[in-house]
């Protein structure tokens, strides 16, 4: 070693996708991609200031088709890794969380999606996880309805259900959602969502020059939904010393959608870097 350089072959004795490394790769704190998904989902739709959204986007991304749109997820997700698909077994706290999710409607070259500026998770793998993929993701608590049908006054998802969402982070509560449901529908009456995400790595030794700094789309495969229901939906975003979603408002809501979804994510491409 000369100069603070290390040959690679030593420098990378020590194994693992992500921190920790360590002598067999055991430690580190998240697998390799393939990743395999599958979730409960609400999904709010609701409309904010055009130009408050605008301002959240980074170029080259540009407003969406449908000016002001946003979308909030509240999802309880169960996760593997292709090479540890048993760990919803041997650790299921490790392949559980939930998540509380804000994005934005926008297009890139005339595709449109969603960008995602917060979101919230229960769970540190998910938190690193998130930004190798471009999710700027915090820790909090997100708590979100259980729906089952031997409940009594409560039951399984029907006409007239009703399930509510609530993150909370730093001890504030951030973001709450509910969804009161009117009908069932067919898994293609669910919007379509694309996220286009920002990947943003400070260099320690210069600040003013980020290391890695791109606009990403994540490779998804076996993309599945079942089991949707469409509703009325009330989103609020709660003011906070330490957050900014509440500047999106005031809000309208529009309608919501409930429904289960199943995916895997084989990695991510870069649509556009920053020089």
């Amino acid at each position: 070693m000369r100069g603070g350089i290390m040959d690679s072959e030593k420098a990378f004795s020590l194994k693992g996708y992500m921190l920790p490394l360590s002598p067999e790769g055991r430690s580190s704190l998240i697998d390799a991609p393939p990743w395999h998904y599958g979730g409960d989902v609400m999904h709010l739709i609701f409309r904010a200031d055009e130009k408050k959204v605008k301002a959240l986007l980074p170029p080259p991304l540009e407003i969406g088709p449908n000016p002001g749109e946003g979308v909030v997820w509240f999802v309880e997700w169960v996760s593997v890794s292709e090479s540890n698909p048993d760990l919803a077994f041997i650790n299921p706290e490790r392949s559980t969380y939930h998540e509380c999710i804000i994005m934005v409607g926008c297009q890139f070259e005339g595709v449109p999606g969603y960008y995602v500026p917060y979101i919230w998770v229960d769970n540190d793998f998910t938190l690193m996880r998130g930004f190798i993929q471009g999710f700027p993701k915090k820790l909090g608590r997100i708590h979100i309805t259980k729906l089952h049908e031997l409940t009594p006054k409560v039951g399984g998802k029907k006409i007239g259900a009703k399930v509510k969402g609530i993150c909370v982070s730093h001890e504030e509560r951030i973001v709450e959602g509910s969804l009161n449901f009117r009908k069932q529908v067919a898994p293609a009456d669910v919007p379509p969502f694309k996220f286009y995400l920002m990947r943003h790595f400070p260099d320690y030794e210069n600040p003013a020059k980020p290391l890695v700094h791109d606009i990403v789309v994540s490779n998804v495969t076996n993309a599945r939904i079942a089991d949707a229901w469409e509703g009325d939906a009330v989103v609020r975003f709660m003011p906070s010393l330490f957050e900014e979603v509440a500047d999106l408002g005031p809000l309208e809501a529009m309608s919501g959608f409930s429904f289960q979804l199943g995916m895997t994510i084989t990695g991510g491409k870069v649509l556009y870097r920053y020089r």
